[in-house]
């Protein structure tokens, strides 16, 4: 298997790189001008908003609950099967395709149009909740298990140079299972609500799915930037999001021609993978070090922000992973059948350059709200400079890493 996530070059781009670069930055700039002369104050309610669902009470059944939880570890059970006894190679075993386009790759549609639903067919929480798990959790951990989590799996993917091994990927999930299992029989289940980095991940792209919960509980469809608000202002979830952010970055960085100059390696993988994660946690802090003299007394910028990072997340993550999904998941159904007809790079990269964007538009409309909330009177337009050069910089980076140029 070949982890190539993003277009194959610059002439797979139907115009220009550098129209397309101007395209994009453009159109987040003109949202923002669109916002600030037509949403004047805060409109959006977060976890109070939505209407609730009809059929809400059978979707909350335990029937329809043991169902999911049958699938997910059916499902868990076949993986491990197959990646520890079928072929040792990926020409030959379906399992690396199993899990990094139709798991990792596929939690984005699923959570997307269905919400938060991978914590009822999480596997790992239905096997822990046979035990009584009551010790309390840690505060001071807040999600930082989860960003341990999803680095060990972003290194396997990105940076070991055996990703697609079918043994290391199955050592891999069974010590994943092992240690979430386990810590999720002896802290309950809110371990997995802060340490699952896979069901942290995803609650967060259910953000922008228009089913959830409202702050009652009840399940309720919605506008996706109200669910957005509602994932409220943790700040362990930033660094969760940085990270994602930051390997999509790296992914893209290793398409580009200085890179394949280089003597591959592990040393160097692993430091380009946390490099790259860096930098991008670092233009965060410098946008909100430079919004921190605009805000109220008592705001804490970090978290109040972090929310509005998410479409960017998501659209970064569909633009990298879209070709790879549409190519490497056939493996799936039979690994060594791919037709690279399926559909053709010019629309490829106009779906990956298109979700940058929109991505990058609904989180200017999520920081727009958010600042009339969080932002002084009388700065609620220019406090926003620094988020809005933030995005268009993220836009612009993006769509030139995907080009491949």
């Amino acid at each position: 298997m070949v982890l190539a996530h993003g277009l194959g070059g610059r002439s797979d781009l139907p115009v220009p790189l550098w129209l397309a670069l101007y395209a994009g930055a453009a159109a987040v700039l003109a949202s923002f001008v669109a916002l600030t002369l037509l949403w004047k104050t805060p409109r959006l309610r977060g976890a109070e908003a939505g209407r609730p669902l009809p059929f809400a009470g059978v979707l909350d059944s335990r029937a329809v609950s043991f169902v999911l939880n049958g699938l997910g570890l059916a499902g868990l059970a076949g993986f491990l099967g197959t990646a520890w006894f079928g072929p040792d190679t990926s020409a030959a075993n379906p399992a690396p395709a199993w899990f990094y386009v139709w798991f990792w790759v596929g939690l984005v549609p699923l959570s997307l149009l269905f919400g938060p639903v991978w914590r009822r067919l999480n596997p790992l929480r239905t096997l822990a909740s046979l035990f009584p798990g009551r010790r309390p959790l840690p505060e001071r951990l807040a999600h930082w298990p989860a960003v341990a989590s999803l680095l060990a799996f972003l290194w396997l993917e990105l940076a070991s140079g055996h990703s697609d091994s079918p043994r290391l990927i199955a050592a891999f999930v069974t010590v994943y299972g092992v240690i979430h299992v386990t810590c999720g029989a002896v802290y309950g289940p809110r371990w997995f609500d802060r340490g699952d980095g896979f069901e942290v991940y995803a609650v967060l792209i259910a953000g922008l799915s228009p089913f959830g919960r409202r702050a009652d509980g009840r399940l309720v469809v919605r506008s996706p930037l109200d669910g957005l608000l509602a994932l409220g202002g943790s700040p362990g979830r930033t660094p969760v999001i940085l990270v994602v952010l930051g390997s999509t970055a790296f992914d893209g960085l290793t398409r580009l021609p200085f890179w394949s100059d280089l003597t591959p390696s592990v040393l160097l993988a692993t430091a380009g993978l946390l490099a790259a994660i860096a930098l991008t946690a670092l233009a965060y802090a410098g946008g909100i070090r430079l919004t921190r003299p605009y805000l109220r007394k008592g705001t804490e910028p970090y978290s109040g922000f972090a929310h509005t990072l998410v479409p960017i997340m998501v659209g970064y993550t569909v633009a990298h992973y879209f070709s790879f999904a549409l190519f490497e998941g056939q493996r799936g159904f039979d690994p060594a059948a791919v037709d690279y007809t399926l559909v053709s790079t010019a629309l490829i990269a106009v779906v990956q350059v298109g979700a940058i964007v929109l991505g990058h538009v609904l989180a200017v409309g999520s920081a727009h709200d958010r600042a009339l909330g969080l932002l002084r009177a009388g700065y609620r337009t220019v406090g926003q400079y620094p988020l809005l050069a933030l995005m268009v910089g993220y836009t612009a980076v993006g769509i030139y890493l995907v080009s491949g140029a």
